[in-house]
């Protein structure tokens, strides 16, 4: 399973550089712009799958990570995604862009974790 987040994420890393340094926002249009947040969230994820593995290997001495796991590394990878709408957005500044966001990843995790 973490292969195939290896691989999703690898891959999107290489479309989010192509996409990067040959194309501009305006020349994507709509669609492109939501195809570089779906492409920084799959990035993201990757690497907070990892990150979230190595947590549960030697944190909670598991090999194996159960679903609560993997939901917690899509809320989480899904802040960086939130910060950039919120700045996008145009918040006040950058630091209640980041409060913004850290406020309803935490809102997602407490929900998620009642379930």
């Amino acid at each position: 399973m973490n292969r195939v987040f290896l691989f999703m994420s690898v891959l999107a890393a290489a479309i989010l550089a192509a996409m990067l340094f040959f194309t501009t926002p305006a020349a994507v249009g709509p669609l492109g712009i939501f195809l570089f947040f779906l492409l920084t969230y799959v990035v993201v994820l990757g690497v907070m799958v990892l990150l979230i593995q190595i947590f549960v290997r030697f944190v909670y001495k598991r090999k194996k990570m159960n679903w609560k796991d993997y939901a917690d590394a899509a809320v989480l990878s899904f802040w960086p995604v939130m910060v950039l709408v919120f700045i996008s957005l145009g918040t006040a500044n950058f630091i209640l862009s980041l409060i913004e966001a850290t406020i309803s990843v935490a809102l997602i995790l407490f929900l998620i974790r009642k379930v």
